[in-house]
């Protein structure tokens, strides 16, 4: 099997953080018990759904990068059960977990890969018998061109 792309670990480095959210952690939901890599419908039953997605690359504005990495966005689809009346305070519970989650976790990432910085957050317009809410967060990290 190849080595991953530096996508990929990029990818497989941000579900990691985002897998530490749990009540028992001290966040606000438990939407890290279901972390994936490929986007899907929530389950009715689940506590929340985080799906980390390869969103964009392109070249770095910094001259110093261009030659060796790749400015990569990555989004985070966080989605929570929420019920119409309380939608407002859940989508500030998950976007608010992730924010957390994605702090200082430069451990995580391997030598060569810029921790992901903040870029946006779009939340999903709740819609009257939906059973959820929820948002799409961005961030941009340097990452190298080519796997070591």
């Amino acid at each position: 099997m190849a080595n991953p792309s530096p996508r990929r670990v990029l990818l497989d480095s941000v579900a990691d953080c985002l897998r530490q959210i749990s009540v028992a952690n001290g966040y606000r939901t438990d939407a890290g018990t279901t972390v994936t890599l490929e986007p899907k419908q929530v389950d009715e039953a689940a506590e929340g759904v985080l799906a980390v997605i390869f969103a964009k690359q392109q070249r770095p504005t910094d001259p110093s990068q261009v030659r060796i990495s790749r400015l990569t966005t990555v989004a985070v689809l966080a989605k929570v059960p929420a019920q119409l009346d309380e939608a407002q305070m859940r989508l500030d519970d998950i976007v608010s977990d992730v924010e957390q989650a994605m702090a200082g976790q430069q451990f995580r990432y391997p030598k060569g890969y810029e921790v992901p910085q903040y870029v946006a957050t779009e939340p999903a317009e709740p819609k009257a018998g939906m059973g959820w809410t929820g948002a799409l967060l961005t961030y941009q990290s340097h990452i190298p061109i080519q796997a070591k």
